[in-house]
């Protein structure tokens, strides 16, 4: 590059990140939302789960509390966020010459509600169903498994982040 090519660079730069921030554009899972007035007290369960340290359990908790003006509360007087229903899954995609597995798709799926003091449901149950292709390579089968799993770590926080939005568009509850 030529030097009057590279002092109008930097130029070029700022512009086009104005650009997109005025458009609104943030990257996708490193927004905060802003959730309901009626949301601002939650407690958060996982039904039929013993484990205190279940790991959706403790990635919807630790999401929350990152929301600002949001308080994760122990007791059961302030609406509930119940978790349900998880599942994850996988299917062959595709098959090799030799009849062996190359190819997966990795499913994942989470529900959701919201539930007043008494128990009483605040929202219908909601499905958050997230999908991941997945290569499988033979060589190379502990790095592959690593990989899966970690594939199935990030659809659940996407699965988490995708709650939040949904939770930050219920505006029916200030109206009752």
């Amino acid at each position: 590059m030529g030097a009057s090519k590279m002092k109008k660079f930097p130029s070029l730069l700022f512009i086009l990140l104005g650009a997109l921030s005025a458009c609104g554009f943030h990257l996708r899972g490193a927004g905060q939302y802003e959730l309901p007035s009626n949301l601002t007290h939650l407690h958060v369960m996982l039904e039929n789960s013993q484990q205190e340290n279940d790991p959706l359990l403790v990635a919807m908790k630790n999401a929350l509390s990152t929301q600002a003006g949001v308080t994760l509360e122990d007791n059961s007087e302030v609406p509930r966020l119940i978790l349900f229903g998880e599942k994850s899954d996988s299917q062959v995609l595709s098959v090799s010459s030799a009849n062996k597995a190359d190819e997966y798709l990795l499913k994942y799926e989470v529900s959701f509600r919201l539930a007043d003091k008494d128990g009483k449901a605040l929202t219908d149950a909601q499905t958050v169903k997230l999908q991941r292709d997945h290569a499988f390579d033979r060589l190379n089968v502990l790095s592959t498994e690593r990989e899966e799993q970690e594939l199935r770590r990030e659809m659940q926080r996407d699965a988490v982040q995708q709650i939040l939005r949904r939770l930050a568009r219920i505006s029916f509850l200030e109206k009752r």
